[in-house]
C-alpha cells in the first residue's frame, strides 16, 4: 500500500472544517475584533504541507523504510521553518493581531501534529501486518 488511504483524506477534511468552525466561533463570539486576516492562508499552508508530507512519508514507509526516519525529521524541520517564516513576516507586518495569529497557529499546528502522528502510526501498523 503505497498510497494514502481514503480515511486519511476524510479525516483531514473533517479536522480542517472543525478548525474553521472553531476559529469562527472564537473570533466572532469570544474575541470579536481580533481576527487575524492571514489565518485562512496559514490554515491552507498547514493543510497543504501536511498533505504533501503524508503522501511522501507514506510512500517511504511502503518502499524504503530505512530512509523514513531521516525523511520524517527533514519534513518536520521544513514544516516548522515554513510556518515560522510565515509567522514572523505576518507578526512584523501586523502587530495588532500578532498575538492572536501566533496563538491560533500554535493550536492549529498542535492539532495537525497529533493527526499526522496518529495517521502515520496507523499506516505503519498496516505495513507491519503485511
Amino acid at each position: 500500500m503505497n498510497q494514502v488511504d481514503k480515511k486519511y483524506w476524510i479525516e483531514l477534511t473533517i479536522i480542517t472544517a472543525l478548525l474553521i468552525a472553531a476559529a469562527y466561533v472564537t473570533f466572532i463570539y469570544l474575541l470579536p475584533g481580533h481576527y487575524p486576516p492571514a489565518l485562512p492562508a496559514m490554515l491552507v499552508t498547514i493543510v497543504a504541507v501536511t498533505a504533501v508530507g503524508q503522501v511522501v512519508l507514506t510512500r517511504l514507509l511502503a518502499e524504503r523504510f530505512s530512509k523514513f526516519n531521516s525523511a520524517f525529521l527533514i519534513y518536520k524541520a521544513l514544516k516548522i521553518l515554513i510556518l515560522m517564516a510565515f509567522m514572523v513576516v505576518y507578526s512584523a507586518l501586523n502587530k495588532e493581531h500578532a498575538l492572536y495569529f501566533l496563538g491560533s497557529t500554535f493550536v492549529i499546528y498542535l492539532v495537525f501534529m497529533f493527526f499526522e502522528s496518529r495517521s502515520l502510526n496507523r499506516h505503519s501498523k498496516k505495513q507491519a501486518e503485511r
